[in-house]
């Protein structure tokens, strides 16, 4: 008996890890991969990239993903550990009050709405620190998006499952 519940044990540990590796993936490389090509198709057609001025500027593509990406990522791990949680696949505490929908959203939307404060505020200073109408590069303007999209994926899959990883290991 004591054997099966061991070998229980370790199913769930292994579910655990194959699950943070599967996900990291999923979210790390479209993420990456999209959020430099699509800006980089979108500035080359204009011959330079600005800040905040112009038709295709590094803010219209920031600060959307700023919002977009870490509200999105920890709301799809959350729901995600929440459904592994209630089929049983992995071993942690249950606790409604933890994993229900008002708390996924609460969390989801506060990495998001902290996300874009900090790059909002960072884009001010570089705004306020740089001559104006100065110029960042085509390429790399796409590829800082990128590896930002990047940051982020790896960032709040982490900050999402921080909670759950202690008991679920």
């Amino acid at each position: 008996m004591s054997d099966k519940l061991e070998y229980d044990e370790q199913a769930k540990v292994l579910n655990w890890r194959k699950f943070v590796r599967k996900n990291l993936l999923i979210h790390l490389i479209p993420n990456t991969v999209l959020n430099t090509v699509v800006p980089y198709f979108a500035f080359k057609a204009q011959n330079s990239v600005h800040l905040f001025s112009g038709e295709q500027n590094l803010a219209r593509f920031l600060l959307p993903m700023s919002l977009l990406l870490p509200f999105m990522i920890t709301l799809d791990i959350l729901k995600k550990i929440k459904e592994l949680q209630h089929s049983g696949a992995i071993n942690y505490k249950i606790d409604e009050k933890i994993t229900g929908y008002p708390f996924i959203l609460k969390k989801a939307g506060l990495n998001g709405l902290y996300s874009i404060l900090a790059v909002f505020a960072l884009m001010l200073a570089l705004h306020f620190s740089f001559p104006k109408n100065h110029d960042f590069g085509i390429t790399p303007s796409a590829v800082c998006a990128g590896l930002l999209a990047g940051l982020y994926s790896i960032t709040f899959f982490y900050l999402a499952i921080r909670r759950f990883k202690d008991d679920a290991v």
